[in-house]
This record gives C-alpha cells, sequence and structure tokens, in this order.
C-alpha cells in the first residue's frame, strides 16, 4: 500500500463574507466585547495569513465565499481524488 501524506487542504472566504457572518453570530449570541472578531481590517489580516501559510506549505485551496457546504466537500473529494491517483 502506498504512504499517503496527510491531504490537507485550505478553505478561505472574502473578508467582507466572513465579516457578515461573524456580525450575525455576534448579534445571536448578544455578545458586545469582541471589536477583533468582527472587524474588516483584522479579518483581512487573518485571510491574508492562511493564503501565505497555505502558500508556504503547498497545500490547495478554495474559496468557499460562495459555495455550500456540498459543492466545498465535492471540491475536496476530488482534490483528495486527484492527490490519491498521483
Amino acid at each position: 500500500s502506498k504512504d499517503l501524506k496527510p491531504c490537507v487542504i485550505g478553505l478561505y472566504a472574502s473578508p467582507e463574507r466572513l465579516s457578515d457572518i461573524r456580525r450575525n453570530r455576534v448579534a445571536i449570541m448578544n455578545e458586545q466585547n469582541l471589536p477583533d472578531y468582527t472587524n474588516l481590517q483584522s479579518i483581512q489580516e487573518e485571510v491574508d495569513k492562511s493564503r501565505r501559510l497555505f502558500k508556504q506549505f503547498n497545500w490547495p485551496t478554495i474559496d468557499v465565499t460562495r459555495k455550500s457546504v456540498e459543492e466545498t466537500a465535492a471540491s475536496i473529494i476530488k482534490i483528495h481524488d486527484i492527490r490519491k491517483n498521483k
């Protein structure tokens, strides 16, 4: 059997989309004390840092900004199958 390395896939979304999701989450939790969590500039830095990490390790990435969970899962399976059959 082939030794398969772990298949790591970087998922990222646009900072604007993440900010919307987080603002809704904070409103539901009724939490007032998370300024960086919803701050667009902070989120942009998080996304940039993540993408640099993905690039550093040459991990495949998927932009999930406009993808459903099902579409994301299908993309992950496709990447996994491609790597497995190399």
